[in-house]
């Protein structure tokens, strides 16, 4: 009954097996299409990705440029400050030259008794002792140490007269170097005669000769056995006629 059924309704075997064929075909597109929907979309949170991360690059890369900029435009300021302040530098050094190699060479002339009276200043502050005028070769270790110390103190000094009031303290360390004792005695007396310039002066020294010559001497001694500095007072131990420079 079935075999008749089918066969009135026009049933073909092969036309089954053809849309068949047909209906697995198009389920097998479906799921091709629907892995290519998914495959698409993969790419497409990628793509999205990749673009994010190019936009932030390129924020980054903005942000970048913005502070390349802002540290060009500093590096010009700073450029043209330091020319500047060199400038300043410079012309400062000239003017003032002149100025300390004067007080230096006063100085120099104390200490030596009028033997040198003059000295002169290069720019880079190199000094040079002048004998009659004409620049002296070669100086002894007691005269360049002369030198030295007159630098320093025509510095000092321009520096209290600059600041329109005497600088209340003068230190000076080991500033005897290979001098003779006449010589220590001249340094001595040049530092009592600033007194009005440098009211205290302090003077750190090993060489026990000038002591006698200051108003108060404050002794640094190693104490091996405690292993420490000992601090003492010894301005008791100098004669009645030796106030003048504290040590």
């Amino acid at each position: 009954e079935l075999t008749d059924t089918v066969r009135a309704e026009g049933f073909s075997d092969a036309e089954y097996r053809q849309a068949k064929d047909r209906f697995d075909r198009a389920v097998g597109a479906l799921r091709e299409a629907e892995l290519a929907v998914v495959e698409a979309r993969g790419e497409l949170n990628r793509a999205e990705e990749d673009l994010a991360e190019t936009k932030r690059r390129e924020a980054e890369r903005a942000q970048r440029e913005r502070q390349i900029t802002a540290l060009k435009g500093r590096q010009r300021l700073h450029n043209e400050l330091d020319r500047a302040f060199s400038d300043l530098r410079g012309e400062l050094n000239a003017r003032m030259r002149p100025e300390i190699a004067e007080l230096a060479s006063g100085f120099l002339a104390d200490l030596t008794d009028g033997r040198y009276d003059e000295l002169e200043l290069t720019e880079d502050y190199t000094l040079t002792i002048l004998e009659g005028g004409i620049p002296k070769p070669v100086i002894s270790g007691g005269e360049e140490d002369i030198a030295s110390l007159v630098l320093r103190l025509a510095i000092s000094q321009m520096i209290a007269e600059r600041a329109g009031q005497p600088l209340s303290l003068l230190v000076l360390d080991e500033i005897f170097g290979s001098l003779d004792e006449a010589r220590r005695l001249h340094v001595v007396g040049l530092l009592r005669r600033l007194a009005d310039r440098f009211p205290q002066v302090i003077l750190i020294t090993h060489i026990e000769q000038v002591r006698e010559g200051l108003d108060r001497v404050i002794r640094v001694d190693f104490d091996p056995a405690r292993g420490a500095s000992m601090v003492r007072d010894d301005t008791a131990t100098l004669g009645a006629a030796d106030a003048g420079v504290a040590a």
